[in-house]
């Protein structure tokens, strides 16, 4: 990282790398006066963990702070600069722009309705190797927001807290390996040709660099100096409904695969609906098998080699998070392409059955950018209604399907190019309930010091 143009100590590193540990923690709280919510960030930016710390020496814990909108106007910053951050973070989370509309995953239900978003001003996210680790320095970050007079607010009713925990070899519930597409940011100014078609330049996740192809706000003044090297992430609380997913494989993958075993069939079925066997292995790169590559490829296309989506369809997981090459809409190539770095653990039990067992389990996700509307908006608009490409102008109400919300509008059926014609798949159950949004700021050190600031 020595040739890159950002400064990396300046920079909180979840931003710029996953941590791989098995336990995290996000610990919310409502910030009381001004004070002393200064007095909290500046004892606890001696301990947020920086791009430039190495992680070989698994140290923990690794700690990152989050600040929304309304964080940052408790802490007194001026309405100036305040007006100068982007709207849609200063709005926060719309239910309508998530597509979380429906009654089990409006906003007014979210984090089990033990207190509203408007309540978040701060998240502590706390990472650690072990459970010892993690308890000790939750006590710690408790027990100073308590001295200074901060309220922890407690997303779920029985007052537990949310714990990501992993379930090994980096898979989340549905089965399937995750954290696989990550983009490769250029950290650096080079401007000179890749190889990699997956590379995005760091201007799509850091404020303070803003320009006229990659824009994003605070844009120019005093309110980008301040935010410069920060970002912004979507903090999400996604349930997943795991029974039902396992049933949907059982039920219905004879439906696309009459020929094979019902345990073949299911995989070829989970991995059309991913555009990933569940390995990682891309369909692109190979649609008949898993390959079980260390680590799996990323670096492939769609236009050239998949057309038809005879390999990966249209509508699959992956293809939407990243068509690649794929064409889009005029009214899509006008903005930048959308892509996130996510960063994500699930949480709760594993579950193996088609019986549902009552215990809540998910995923709880981060994602980082620089322009909440431009990036995590377009792409939750292009999950809900795929209507981004001429791919799918015979039928634009399409859904992801793993992530859809399944609304009254939407078509819920998955089509599945053969040589034979499209097999669809009919009736596609909601897989996936939002219980949590929050808007952050993901401060850089510069910025958590002035903010801090007597």
């Amino acid at each position: 990282m020595s040739s890159a143009s950002v400064d990396f100590s300046n920079i909180q590193a979840i931003v710029v790398r996953p941590y791989g540990y098995p336990f995290s923690r996000h610990l919310f709280f409502h910030f009381a006066a001004s004070a002393s919510a200064k007095n909290f960030l500046r004892d606890l930016l001696a301990r947020v963990t920086t791009a430039d710390q190495g992680l070989d020496s698994k140290p923990e814990p690794l700690l990152n702070v989050g600040i929304t909108y309304r964080g940052l106007v408790a802490l007194g910053v001026s309405p100036a600069i305040l007006d100068s951050f982007d709207a849609v973070f200063k709005e926060g989370p719309d239910g309508g722009a998530l597509g979380d509309l429906a009654p089990e995953t409006a906003p007014g239900t979210w984090w089990e309705k033990q207190f509203v978003t408007d309540d978040v001003h701060c998240i502590v996210s706390i990472y650690c190797r072990t459970e010892s680790a993690q308890a000790s320095a939750s006590s710690y970050v408790r027990a100073l927001a308590n001295r200074l007079g901060h309220s922890e607010l407690s997303p779920r009713r029985d007052g537990t807290s949310l714990d990501g925990c992993s379930l090994g070899g980096g898979r989340v519930h549905f089965g399937y390996r995750d954290g696989i597409g990550q983009p490769t940011v250029n950290w650096t100014n080079s401007t000179s040709a890749t190889a990699d078609s997956n590379q995005v330049h760091y201007r799509h996740f850091l404020l303070g660099y803003s320009d006229v192809d990659v824009p994003s706000y605070p844009n120019d003044g005093s309110g980008a100096a301040l935010a410069k090297d920060s970002t912004y992430m979507v903090f999400r609380w996604v349930y997943q409904d795991v029974a039902a997913f396992n049933r949907f494989l059982s039920e219905r993958a004879g439906d696309l695969a009459p020929e094979l075993s019902s345990k073949d069939a299911q995989e070829l079925l989970a991995a059309k609906l991913i555009g990933r066997w569940r390995d990682g292995t891309p369909l692109v790169v190979s649609p008949d098998r898993p390959l079980g590559n260390e680590p799996p490829e990323n670096n492939f296309l769609y236009s050239s080699v998949d057309p038809g989506g005879m390999r990966c369809p249209f509508s699959a997981h992956i293809r939407i998070a990243n068509p690649r090459d794929q064409e889009l809409d005029s009214a899509d190539r006008i903005e930048a392409f959308p892509r996130l770095i996510r960063r994500g653990m699930p949480y709760g039990p594993e579950l193996n059955s088609t019986e549902d067992d009552g215990v809540d389990r998910g995923l709880l996700g981060s994602f980082l950018c620089s322009d909440i509307r431009r990036q995590f908006y377009t792409l939750m608009g292009w999950f809900n209604q795929n209507s981004f490409s001429p791919v799918f102008a015979g039928n634009r109400q399409v859904q992801d399907p793993i992530c859809g919300n399944r609304s009254k509008d939407a078509d819920t059926s998955f089509r599945v190019p053969t040589s034979a014609g499209p097999t669809v798949i009919r009736a596609l159950p909601t897989f996936t309930r939002t219980k949590g949004t929050a808007f952050l700021l993901v401060p850089s050190r510069a910025t958590l010091t002035i903010l801090s600031a007597p």
